[in-house]
């Protein structure tokens, strides 16, 4: 084991992300390296990791606190990206559950953005000073590319390549006005995607999601994406042709 050789890394909120992550997609070339991993960050403890092999990748994960810890949603993010920084991480694959704006969304569809609307309170999150991030293709088109074919191998429903993810608060439900006003503008909505797209431009790393969309009135099996998960892991390179890693700048 050697966490400074940690490529790729998986993020999700505890109620949607299974505690038995990886080991519920059933696959063979799955092997728990460490567990309960807690690392010391410049902004408190950080959530709890754990470090798999997928045929000899590494991959660390972690599920997030999500909306039980919305205070502290920003410092929580920090101490993540910190540790996924410290290892080297270099792609990152988010997932959750999310709301459907667009009505043509059905709950259980699969959904994988290409871009979002920041309508959270988390608009300059950085970990150290401030940089000048240009949030064009937020969402890394390789990753997002080898989630959508993962998602076309593994999956029985149905798949949807483009999207706008809404980021909100989260502390409340949008009514149903709330959510109408974004018809047009958003298909699904969530609360992790800011600040995490944002940190991640910071640290370099490639960043994209796949999520679930929920039922009403309780959330939605997010398990059904773990094995796209693994797939789009097996089939990406660690050094993409992206330019994700430029498109941060030191500001003067």
């Amino acid at each position: 084991m050697n966490l400074l050789k940690t490529d790729f890394a998986v993020i999700g909120d505890s109620d949607t992300l299974p505690g038995t992550f990886p080991l519920d997609a059933g696959d063979g070339g799955i092997e728990i390296l460490a567990d309960e991993l807690v690392f010391e960050t410049p902004y408190g403890q950080s959530p709890v990791f754990r470090l798999f092999a997928l045929d000899g990748r590494q991959v660390i994960t972690c599920r997030m606190q999500g909306e039980l810890a919305l205070n502290s949603q920003s410092d929580e993010a920090r101490q993540v990206f910190w540790v996924l920084r410290e290892v080297g991480v270099k792609r990152i694959i988010a997932q959750g559950s999310v709301r459907a704006i667009n009505p043509l969304l059905d709950p259980g569809d699969i959904v994988i953005p290409q871009d979002y609307l920041n309508l959270s309170p988390y608009q300059d999150i950085y970990l150290e000073g401030q940089r000048w991030l240009i949030m064009d293709d937020a969402l890394c088109p390789e990753v997002r590319q080898q989630l959508v074919m993962a998602g076309r191998a593994q999956c029985n429903g149905r798949i949807f390549s483009r999207s706008i993810y809404a980021a909100s608060n989260g502390c409340h439900r949008e009514s149903p006005a709330e959510l109408a006003m974004l018809k047009g503008h958003a298909d699904i909505r969530g609360h992790r995607l800011c600040p995490e797209v944002y940190l991640a431009r910071e640290i370099g790393a490639c960043y994209a999601g796949v999520y679930v969309v929920a039922g009403r009135p309780a959330g939605a099996d997010a398990s059904l994406i773990t094995p796209i998960i693994i797939g789009a892991i097996r089939n990406l390179a660690v050094l993409g042709k992206c330019d994700c890693k430029a498109l941060s700048k030191e500001t003067q």
